[in-house]
């Protein structure tokens, strides 16, 4: 079966779990282990690419460190980080969802809700 063949759906049915007192506890729990997750898989990648690059003499370490970005891969960049972000706030997003289908939540929205409980 190919991968693409293969679709999840992104969002459970029913009703989420709480495990602590606080939801919001629990929403940023939910957000640190998404982000957990993410950053694990990114440093073994990371790992992997390095250790193939220096087994080959490609680059070293020092390569990457000083290697210059141009305007195109700052911009491919910002893209991910703002996935990143998407993904690792999804919990909070999936609940602003329900305030208004009409209303656009923005970062700053998102960030003071989160602080001021709704």
């Amino acid at each position: 079966m190919s991968e693409s063949a293969i679709k999840l759906k992104r969002k459970a049915k029913g009703k989420r779990p709480f495990y602590f007192n606080d939801p919001d506890v629990d929403r940023l729990l939910s957000m640190l282990m998404a982000l957990a997750g993410e950053l694990a898989v990114t440093r073994d990648r990371l790992d992997t690419l390095e250790r193939v690059g220096a087994s080959k003499g490609l680059f070293s370490a020092d390569d990457i460190e000083a290697m210059p970005l141009d305007e195109a891969a700052l911009a491919a960049r910002s893209e991910r980080h703002a996935r990143l972000f998407a993904e690792v706030t999804r919990i909070v997003n999936a609940d602003l969802e329900g305030l208004s289908d009409e209303e656009e939540v923005s970062y700053e929205d998102v960030v003071s809700r989160v602080e001021n409980d709704g």
